[in-house]
């Protein structure tokens, strides 16, 4: 008699070879995810990646720190522990450039619709919903002017942003998952792309991704196009309050390592959580160098 594999009342499923084909690829599927977080697990981060990652209080449990700290939990960013937006509290923040307010100026669906590039840019790429809208949102501490949701693919323009005369931040589409078409999220994509590989006055892309996942395949293949056309690029992790401090390290050192050999690649690898503040300010230190040592 021959077993019906798809029949699902039947109770005779053990001896076939359908069943079989399914426990084994499931048992190979297993194995290889335990083998690759084995991999993760073993990662020595280096000294200087762990006091980073120490002294800038990222990853999970790091709430009671804060508090314990004086810094005030119930603030977005509370590291910087500034009320929002307030121009005479924004003089605290230490690096110039990022106490001028933030201006949206342009939009761009198309590349011939690039506002002149006149002032010295930063954009910032990454998958959809990795955080690249709250990020500029903390650089400034100016919350709403980027706007920001938690459904992925909400920006969907080329966005310019404008810090006086001094700096011009370049919010990008994400790619990968969105609330779109196919056809335009690959119009998106290709937006991106040409922008990074071609936009004049361009000085640094930082490239955000989300610390608990790691790089993707399509963050390598933005990673590839920057390297062919030699555009600087730095590799910003983000939501690094949603894992441990140990592997906020790990991911950082994982990520260093694989792109040791690339050449437009900008160290450190960066780690910050927009959430809690932690790391923003050495961002914005790293950042602020391009608007005062590049000419408008």
């Amino acid at each position: 008699m021959k077993i019906d594999p798809y029949d699902a009342s039947n109770k005779r499923l053990d001896d076939t070879p359908y069943q079989k084909e399914n426990v084994e690829e499931n048992a190979e599927e297993n194995v290889a995810e335990i083998s690759k977080n084995a991999q993760f697990r073993a990662i020595q981060p280096s000294t200087s990646i762990l006091s980073f990652v120490e002294e800038n209080l990222l990853g999970r449990r790091r709430l009671n720190e804060l508090t314990n700290a004086g810094y005030n939990v119930k603030l977005s960013a509370p590291l910087d522990n500034i009320p929002f937006s307030k121009s005479i509290e924004r003089e605290r923040i230490e690096h110039a450039v990022f106490r001028n307010k933030l201006e949206f100026f342009a939009a761009a669906k198309i590349s011939s619709s690039f506002p002149p590039p006149v002032l010295p840019e930063i954009a910032f790429a990454g998958r959809s919903n990795v955080g690249k809208s709250s990020l500029l949102n903390a650089l400034t501490r100016q919350w709403g002017v980027v706007r920001t949701s938690d459904k992925p693919g909400l920006t969907q323009t080329v966005n310019f942003f404008r810090l006086a005369s001094k700096l011009c931040m370049v919010d990008l589409p994400g790619y990968g998952f969105a609330y779109a078409k196919e056809e335009v999220k690959e119009s998106w994509e290709e937006l991106v792309k040409e922008y990074v590989s071609t936009r004049v006055g361009l000085q640094r892309v930082c490239l955000l991704v989300d610390t608990k996942w790691g790089m993707k395949p399509r963050d390598h293949e933005l990673i590839d196009l920057m390297e062919r056309s030699q555009t600087p690029y730095q590799i910003v992790l983000t939501k690094s309050d949603i894992v441990f401090p140990i592997d906020v390290a790990r991911r950082a050192m994982q990520i260093q390592e694989s792109l040791k050999k690339n050449k437009s690649v900008v160290n450190p690898v960066m780690m910050v959580s927009s959430k809690t503040g932690g790391g923003i300010r050495c961002l914005r230190s790293v950042l602020s160098k391009l608007a005062r040592f590049t000419k408008p």
